[in-house]
């Protein structure tokens, strides 16, 4: 019985990793390049520099939700595709430390939590990802690890490979058991009916 629970287990838990791996990569393929992956408003990131420590250290995986520019408010911690030279327009993610109004669109000053000045560029609602609104370090290193080849091969890729070949091997197993079943249970009626009808006959002699 425990062995049919944790088979069963498995299987699901085989399933669902491949339902979210097609999801994850159809996101991915109608992303435009150089743009995050968004899934129902929501953007993972991950940080890759201490400017945000200690609120945010390296590896920290956080979430990103779409939002309104005007709805952004000094405090809170934003991602943004930045403004400076030297990050060529690459994903940023400080505090907002200030927040002006500049036509149809808002600026944001905005400065890192381990930094001692704010940023030299300020950012415009244009380029606005959205906010921070929740973070795991242990999610952002378990990712890293699953980024890395020599750990996603041996860890996840082969293991699931193995998951699905025993799936294909069991159903084909249970497909032959069913067939067999049936040719066997349409054998036998066809014995029976064989036998009624010579019954009938020798009852009408």
């Amino acid at each position: 019985m425990m062995r049919k629970i944790i088979y069963g287990f498995i299987n699901i838990l085989s399933v669902l990793i491949i339902v979210a791996a097609v999801i994850v990569l159809c996101i991915v393929l109608m992303t435009k390049p150089g743009e995050p992956p968004n899934i129902f408003g929501y953007t993972a990131l991950r940080v890759t520099t201490g400017s945000m420590e200690p609120t945010y250290g390296v590896d920290t995986l956080i979430l990103v939700k779409e939002t309104d520019p005007a709805a952004i408010s000094e405090g809170d911690v934003i991602s943004f595709y930045s403004s400076d030279p030297a990050l060529d327009g690459a994903v940023n993610t400080h505090r907002v430390v200030e927040v002006r109004k500049d036509g149809d669109n808002y600026m944001y000053v905005t400065k890192g939590d381990a930094n001692n000045v704010p940023d030299m560029y300020d950012v415009n609602s244009k380029y606005l990802i959205g906010k921070v609104v929740a973070s795991s370090l242990v999610i952002g290193k378990i990712s890293r690890l699953c980024a890395n080849p020599l750990i996603f091969v041996p860890v996840i890729l082969i293991p699931l490979a193995i998951m699905l070949i025993a799936n294909v091997v069991h159903t084909c197993r249970l497909a032959k058991k069913i067939a067999k079943e049936e040719t066997e249970a349409a054998v036998r009626e066809a014995i029976d009916e064989i036998k009624q009808k010579k019954n009938a006959k020798e009852n009408q002699k």
